[in-house]
Parts: structure tokens; sequence; C-alpha cells
């Protein structure tokens, strides 16, 4: 069976685009045709040189297209197997669509994603998000894949009976609204790798990072992908805490098999519920299965921190606010409403890594190194994403504090999710360095193994 990958690129002509060109050039998967949309409804500049060492198709439609409608003129000149959306600004790293490629070999009846590695507008690493499986309700709450991480099989979106293509009447979030509507049509396969370079700070959409980032227009621009969606968010929230309730009762009234097909059925629809998997844990326990009922009770503890409660956007706005005000104090020296404003953050998100680290910065200047790194600690635990510059400011303090090996495994851990990451290669010598003069057993005072690395 033929597995050629068309590559759709929507150009606004950037001078990104001979990058973007170049991390397909360096694709160890080779079966590849790029398509080229031009967005611009103006005359598009040649394409940079890369693309002569490439079969390029070209689509000009002779006007200026938005996000969804130029998707869809890419779709429909891709001539592929597979298809792979990137942006102008990303760039792939070379294993990725090898890496979906061979998962698809395994397992035609999967889309496989990858995790990305989130960029600002100066292409410094900010943040890794792995790719993590999810259920029918947890995407509606919340996207969790770049656009440029999946590889569609053609013969999902081109069914006969039911062509699926971008929504045209959506500001923001199409490819959010794309990606629900793919996944009830074929489960998704998460890989553990993180091959996609988003550069989302180069981005005009305002719902990036850095100068990309504009709340209040974000949640303007959103009604529309909202309102499509919100009468099914909420039908499935009121399904998932029906089985909830059913799989407790059973499980109270001692129906063990009927208690564990409710939880699996809750499931389905959220993947990440603590109280599910506690429960589930509880089922196993009951039957004396102690190893599943022990990974179980686990995967809860890792749900506690994954899938925390989400916030209203009065909350995330208020939350927004208390950073900004805490930071701009800290800038000018102002500590006790520095402290105050980020306080008052962490109060709604327990675990908001801005305000864990923020706050860790305080205690720095202050020289309360072991309350810096516990502040960083905290923050690292929630939510599903990675920040590098936490943990190697995390690893600093431990080395500060003579804990070593704790931060070795820290550097390792982001070594593993970024192995281009230049910063954790240089951290791993540096420590190869001492312990080269430093007997091993001197190398820790106390020695743990954080739960964040090895999750």
């Amino acid at each position: 069976m033929s597995d050629r990958v068309s590559i759709i690129i929507r150009s606004s002509a950037r001078a990104e685009l001979a990058q973007a060109l170049q991390s397909v050039i360096d694709q160890t998967y080779q079966d590849i045709e790029v398509v080229i949309v031009n967005v611009t409804g103006q005359s598009h500049p040649s394409l940079p040189p890369q693309a002569d060492a490439l079969t390029v198709k070209f689509v000009e439609p002779g006007r200026q297209l938005p996000r969804p409608d130029a998707a869809n003129a890419g779709l429909d000149a891709a001539q592929g197997d597979h298809l792979v959306f990137l942006d102008d600004d990303d760039l792939l790293d070379p294993g990725h669509v090898g890496a979906c490629v061979a998962a698809v070999r395994q397992d035609r009846k999967t889309l496989p994603f990858t995790g990305s590695q989130i960029c600002d507008e100066n292409g410094e690493l900010q943040a890794v998000w792995p790719a993590f499986a999810f259920g029918s309700l947890e995407i509606l709450e919340r996207i969790r894949l770049q656009p440029s991480a999946a590889l569609i099989p053609r013969a999902v979106i081109d069914d006969a009976d039911d062509r699926l293509r971008f929504d045209s009447e959506l500001p923001i979030f199409e490819d959010w609204d794309f990606w629900i509507r793919v996944s009830r049509r074929i489960a998704f396969r998460p890989l553990p790798v993180n091959t996609v370079i988003a550069r989302v700070g180069l981005g005009t959409s305002g719902t990036g990072i850095g100068v990309n980032f504009d709340l209040q227009r974000t949640a303007r621009d959103s009604l529309p992908f909202h309102a499509k969606w919100e009468e099914e968010r909420a039908s499935l929230a009121a399904r998932f805490d029906a089985l909830r309730d059913e799989a407790e009762a059973a499980l109270e009234s001692g129906d063990l098999q009927g208690a564990e097909k409710a939880c699996w059925q809750a499931q389905a629809l959220k993947m990440w519920d603590r109280a599910t998997l506690s429960c589930l844990a509880r089922i196993f326990e009951a039957r004396n299965q102690i190893d599943p009922a022990r990974r179980f009770a686990a995967a809860a503890e890792r749900a506690r921190f994954l899938a925390p409660g989400g916030l209203s956007h009065d909350a995330l706005t208020r939350l927004h606010a208390h950073l900004q005000a805490g930071n701009a104090a800290a800038r000018t020296g102002d500590v006790s409403i520095a402290e105050t404003e980020l306080q008052h953050a962490l109060a709604l998100h327990e675990g908001d890594q801005t305000a864990c680290n923020s706050l860790a910065n305080l205690r720095i200047a202050q020289g309360r190194i072991a309350e810096a790194e516990m502040l960083l600690q905290r923050g690292m635990r929630w939510g599903d994403r990675t920040y590098p510059s936490i943990v190697l400011k995390r690893g600093s303090l431990l080395e500060e504090l003579g804990r070593r090996n704790e931060a070795r495994t820290l550097y390792e851990h982001l070594a593993r999710l970024v192995p281009r990451y230049a910063p954790a290669r240089d951290r791993l010598q540096a420590l190869d360095a001492i312990d080269s003069l430093v007997p091993t057993a001197a190398n820790d005072m106390s020695y743990e193994t954080t739960h964040e690395t090895t999750s």
C-alpha cells in the first residue's frame, strides 16, 4: 500500500518559509509532496531555493484566503495518501514524518500524532507539549495537539458520502474544530516523541504566546467555536457525571462488574479523570488484583496534576491580571506587592507555573534557595506541559543545594523530551566533568526521584 505524504503549507510569504521547506528536505522519510497555498491575495514572491529539491504543487487561488479556506484549498490539491499541515513559520524535526508513517503501518485504524516544542518569536524553546490520549469530552474541553503534529489518512476525510473540510465560519480554532470532527471518525494515537517545532510567537491570531497572545481578542473570536460545540459538550459532561455516579453506586453495592463497565464508559469520555481512575483502583483492590490496583492509583494521582479543574473566563482574566501585576511589581522592586499578587494567582490556580516561577525568583533574590526549589517543584507537577526554563532553573538550585543526582535526573528527562535542546546537554556535560573529580558517593546528601520526571 502506498504511503505518500502531502505536506500542506499555507504561505503568507514569510521569510521563514525557507526554513520550513528545509525541515521537509531533512525528513528521513522521503515519499513526500509539498502543497503551498498562497493566502496573501497578492503575487507570491518566488519560492526559496529549497523548493527546487522537493516535489512542489503551488496553489494560486487569486484572492486572500482566511486560514480555514486556505487549509481546504490545500486539502483539495493534495494527492498524497496521508496529509500533514505545516505552517510556514513552523518546523518538523527530521524524524517526524517517518515516526508517523511507521505508526500508521503498525495500525491503520488509528491517526498518529506527536508532541510539540513551543517556541517564542525569537525561536527560543518555551514549552514542550507531549502527546496525550484523550476522550471525546476532553477534546471538547481542551485541545492538546498542534496542527502540524498529526498524520491524517486521506480516506478518513474524503469519505465518498461525507467529505470533511475546515469550517469557514470560524475566525479562530478552526483547527480545533477540525480535530474534533476527525476524532468522530478515527481514534487518535499519541506518539512518545515531540517532533513539531511550533513557533507560535510569530503568528498573528492572538492565541499563541508572547507578542502573539491577546486574552480579550481570543475570548471574542472564539465565541463562534464555543457556540458550535457547547450543547454537545454539556450533554457529554452530564453523561460523564452520570456514569461516575453509576460506577460509585455499583461499587458501594458490591457490583464490581457493573462498576467497572461504568468506569470504562466514563473513561471513553475522559481518560484523565482522577475520580474514575480511583474507582478503578478500588475495584481491582476489591478483587485482590494488587498490581492493576496500584497502577490505577498511580494514574489517578497523575491525573490530579495533569488535568486540574478548568478556570472560567472570569477566573482566567483575574489570574492573568494578578500575574501581570505581580511580575510588574517584581520588576520595579516592590517585593511586597509582587508577593501579594502572585499569591492571589496561586489561590486561583494552585499550580500555576508562572506564579511559582516568579515567586521562586523572589526567594532566590532573598537567598532562600530551598524554598525557591520547592516552588519550582510545585510548578513542575501541574499541567500537561513542561517548561524547560523552569526545569533548568530548578536543576541549578538542586546543584547549589548539593543534590546533583536529582539535578541530573531533571536534565536527563529534559534531554529525552527534546534531544536537540542544547542547554540540557550542556548541564549534563558539566555534571559529568564535576563527577569525574568528585566521588559518586558524595554527590548527594539526599537523593530522590521526583514523580514529574518519571511520568
